[in-house]
């Protein structure tokens, strides 16, 4: 599978499914020197894949898996899953349908505004994940006018403090960083920071 095929999945599978300007992409792994660990890696990381999609779009990791080790593109395998899901087909079935996805949507009578809506929910469900707070605080506050990256840096501080992320956004003036609310949280900012582990296959 082709190095552009892993950043997608890298990012699909650590939370990069994100609002607008709000993105955490981890680095992809890099590849081990001996053909052989390359390939027991490669085959870690396809199995990681068909089970977030397994999980997330309640697919049959199998029927993935198979998708994937006969080169059949990430997108198209994310494509499938999600009219697969929405229109309660078998996932190899959606798949074999692909001419151009819109049209398969259109056959499987799922509309424009159904995927629409799907998307957003899971681009909200993902970003709260990924910022340590529940959908219904989040789409409050994307309500309330609060920028996304805000809501995630606040929500972390607010997290390692124990205190409320909007207390913590309210802290949040012009003439201050976020590196000054964290202190006034006695939050280190370092302690915020994601570390992504090396040569191990995605996980959720």
């Amino acid at each position: 599978m082709s190095s552009f095929k892993k950043k997608i999945l890298t990012g699909l599978l650590s939370g990069a499914l994100l609002l607008t300007g709000a993105q955490a992409l981890a680095a992809p792994p890099e590849m081990p020197d001996d053909d052989n660990d390359w390939q027991a890696e490669e085959a870690a990381h396809i199995g990681g894949w068909a089970k977030f999609f397994a999980e997330r779009y309640g697919v049959d990791s199998a029927q993935v898996e198979t998708a994937l080790n006969n080169g059949v593109h990430i997108e198209d395998v994310r494509h499938a899953a999600v009219l697969a899901k929405l229109s309660g087909k078998n996932f190899l079935d959606v798949l074999a349908m692909k001419v151009d996805w819109p049209q398969v949507a259109d056959k499987l009578g799922i509309t424009r505004e159904q995927m629409r809506n799907f998307f957003k929910q899971e681009r909200e469900e993902g970003f709260a994940k990924h910022a340590g707070v529940d959908v219904k605080t989040l789409r409050s506050l994307l309500k309330d006018g609060y920028d996304p990256r805000d809501i995630a840096v606040a929500a972390k501080i607010a997290k390692a403090s124990g205190k409320d992320v909007k207390s913590v956004l309210g802290k949040r003036k012009i003439n201050n960083t976020w590196e000054d609310v964290a202190k006034s949280f006695g939050v280190d900012v370092k302690d915020l920071m994601p570390q992504h582990p090396r040569h191990k296959p995605p996980t959720r």
